[in-house]
């Protein structure tokens, strides 16, 4: 093993240092030249720049500035101490009391530091967030048993009364990781193709399907969507032709290419994650661009995809369809489920059947699994590659009653999930009457039905594959007043959470208080990268969408009481700020202004409340904010080193009753610089959110993502210590 820095390409070749010595020499002529050109030597010396060190398999390189290669070396020279270089005993001490990992195995009896960097990255991975191994994932227990990545009103990529509904949206958060999305399904009452496209004339009489629509009462807001389309439609094809370039802020997506520093650590032969994930949401922005310009003509005679009683613009139900089928399971075999609110009509629900049965041909679940005996819900090993629909059932018919299955319930009209988008309408007084479902796409819900809660004692609460979808400020009503029978049901059935509808702004509610209750599915605006995404993120990093509930959450520990089934420890967390690289900055701050940054790190620990358990709410019906939070004096430059800032040790002792799996640690690195309080701008520069049990101990290295969850080339280096008892 070898540890190398870059080399010159000839000795020929100046050096930069006398280059700079060259332009940078005093002369007695240049007067206040001479002073200025000094001020630049300074400034350049006292620059960090992070250098490239090469590993021996000669595919991975990593950057390190001077801040953390002092921290290491410090950390090398205490481990070796006297020795003049590290025994393979300390070594391996080290490894496994400091950093927790398995009895490594080494081969040299002794190692230099750069053997010892390589030997600690390339077979430890020294990251603070334990890795999640889908071959070690447990997919053997019933689907009801997981916690699943949900998304609310999918579509949209804005906010939730004038944002606009894209494709695009689905193929984007299925690439993050999302398994349970939504799907709003209208009418297209619009007369015409496309707001400027006429639709042709047919002399064809209209059938079953293909009738002629006329704009109702009920349809307005589809009409006025149109045309909020069409206005934004010719604008953006007015500015693609004049080659005006549309003004945006200086989020990454919409930044120029720019000289991009180097990055954290790469292996040659394959992008890194940093790269990648730059080059993926340029992509998407491109593509949003491009579809605002050259979107496709919605079918007359097909459904819609919107947010009804809005100014959403529409986007074709098949061109949505189209978009799951492409990114489906491109990512992970774990199945999909697509949560329909249905407001079209039966005629048009005939359509959605044969849309989704044409595009998603192989992959969409419409007959029961044939190792799934009826009264059963299937493992998630079952249902690999497969697409779940999730809807309320048709009206009752007696042709049929007798045939229904011991798994499928009694139909039912109401449903909660329509109630989000009357919920709007009812606020506009527009409300219309709830929509029946068609027996065609009622047969496909087959594992997961809508059903409209009542309460915890009514018949189809013991149905294996209802879901009750309920309202954050319901379901926090329902912890105060039925703790118990919450948590139980949530044990063996589904339940669905979804935010309140005064959340216009794409906000989201804190997840976690929804999963220690054992809610699988918390819808989230992903439109929104706040503290509840930051959280969901945590969640489900890595996970491939599922997350095993933790002991004491599932359907086989009912016979348990609850305080005992899970296990809830005493938690000692202690956090030490080392040193950061490449610190992103905050959006809209410019390159020129990265010395000076002032970065401040703001730790916090997200677990249960004593009102949570309890049972017990706050005036107002709310929860209270996080309380274990600490902060770190200010570091200096987008390159700090917190080793002599006034505080970079943050302590949480003595916190109780902790569900690891239900718990976070979030990061998050703030500009403390005066100027941006005067800007009135979002001092964030960077954040991190890990789940507690798989905060890793020792020395770490915590990964940026910037305010809009795009990874950066941003790192923390931290200690951390972690004692569960």
């Amino acid at each position: 093993m070898c540890f190398t820095m870059r080399k010159r390409p000839s000795e020929e070749t100046p050096t930069r240092a006398a280059t700079i010595r060259r332009r940078l020499t005093l002369n007695s002529e240049l007067g206040t030249n001479s002073i200025k050109a000094l001020k630049r030597a300074i400034a350049l010396a006292s620059f960090i720049t992070p250098t490239a060190i090469h590993f021996q398999d000669g595919k991975t390189e990593i950057y390190l500035n001077a801040p953390v290669q002092k921290h290491l070396r410090n950390l090398y020279d205490s481990l070796r101490r006297e020795n003049h270089a590290l025994p393979r005993k300390a070594f391996a001490q080290f490894l496994e009391v400091q950093q927790g990992e398995d009895v490594p195995l080494l081969t040299q009896e002794t190692y230099k530091f750069g053997e010892f960097l390589e030997a600690w990255w390339m077979q430890f991975r020294p990251e603070a967030e334990k890795p999640a191994h889908f071959e070690q994932k447990d997919l053997s227990k019933p689907i009801s048993n997981y916690f699943i990545n949900s998304s609310h009103n999918t579509y949209l990529s804005g906010n939730q009364l004038s944002g606009r509904s894209t494709a695009d949206a689905y193929r984007r958060v299925l690439r993050r990781g999302c398994r349970c999305i939504e799907i709003d399904v209208w009418n297209n009452d619009s007369p015409s193709s496309t707001p400027e496209r006429p639709r042709e004339a047919s002399t064809k009489p209209p059938s079953r399907i293909e009738h002629v629509r006329h704009l109702s009462g009920g349809s307005l807001h589809l009409a006025a969507a149109h045309i909020k389309g069409a206005v934004e439609e010719g604008v953006e094809k007015a500015r693609h032709k004049l080659g005006v370039e549309k003004i945006h802020t200086h989020n990454p997506k919409c930044s120029k290419s720019e000289l991009s520093p180097p990055a954290f650590g790469r292996e040659f032969g394959r992008q890194m994650n940093v790269a990648l994930s730059s080059s993926l949401a340029a992509n998407e922005l491109d593509a949003e661009r491009s579809s605002i310009r050259s979107r496709p003509s919605l079918p007359p005679d097909e459904p819609v995809v919107m947010h009804g009683y809005t100014f959403t613009t529409p986007v074709g139900f098949r061109e949505v369809c189209k978009a799951i089928r492409e990114v489906a399971f491109e990512t992970t075999t774990l199945p999909i489920i697509v949560s329909l609110e249905v407001h079209a009509d039966q005629d048009q629900q005939e359509v959605m059947v044969s849309i989704m049965k044409e595009e998603w041909d192989g992959i969409l679940i419409d007959k029961p699994h044939e190792a799934c005996p009826n009264g059963r819900m299937p493992r998630l090993e079952e249902l690999l590659n497969k697409i779940l629909i999730k809807v309320k059932k048709a009206s009752p018919c007696l042709d049929n009653a007798a045939t229904m299955s011991t798994l499928s319930p009694n139909p039912t009209v109401d449903d909660d999930a329509s109630s989000e988008d009357e919920r709007t309408a009812a606020q506009n007084g527009s409300k219309k009457p709830k929509v029946p479902i068609c027996d065609n796409l009622s047969a496909l819900a087959i594992y997961t039905h809508s059903e409209h809660f009542t309460n915890f004692d009514s018949p189809v609460a013991k149905i294996p594959s209802h879901i009750f979808s309920i309202s954050e400020n319901k379901i926090i009503e329902l912890v105060a007043s039925k703790h118990h029978e919450l948590f139980t049901h949530n044990r063996h059935y589904f339940m669905r959470a979804y935010p309140k509808g005064l959340r216009f702004d794409s906000s989201n509610p804190d997840p976690s208080l929804f999963w220690r209750k054992g809610v699988q599915m918390v819808a989230m605006n992903w439109q929104s990268w706040d503290e509840g995404m930051m959280l969901n993120e945590a969640m489900f990093s890595g996970e491939h969408g599922w997350v095993l509930k933790p002991p004491g959450f599932r359907s086989e520990d009912s016979s348990i009481p609850t305080e005992v089934a899970i296990p809830q420890r005493n938690l000692d967390l202690i956090i030490k700020i080392l040193a950061g690289q490449h610190i992103p900055l905050p959006e809209g701050t410019d390159s020129i202004h990265s010395r000076a940054l002032r970065p401040v790190v703001r730790c916090e620990l997200h677990v249960e409340k004593v009102e949570e358990r309890i049972g017990s709410l706050l005036e107002g019906g709310k929860v209270r904010e996080c309380e274990y939070k600490q902060k770190t004096g200010a570091g200096k430059t987008d390159h700090p080193d917190f080793a002599h800032v006034k505080k970079n040790e943050l302590h949480f002792l003595g916190v109780q009753r902790v569900v690891e799996q239900l718990s976070f640690v979030r990061f998050k690195v703030e500009d403390d610089a005066p100027r941006l309080v005067s800007l009135n701008r979002d001092p964030l520069a960077g954040w991190a959110c890990i789940r507690l049990d798989r905060l890793a101990t020792g020395y770490r290295f915590v990964h940026l993502l910037d305010a809009h969850g795009n990874q950066t080339q941003g790192v923390l280096l931290i200690h951390v210590n972690k004692l569960i008892r």
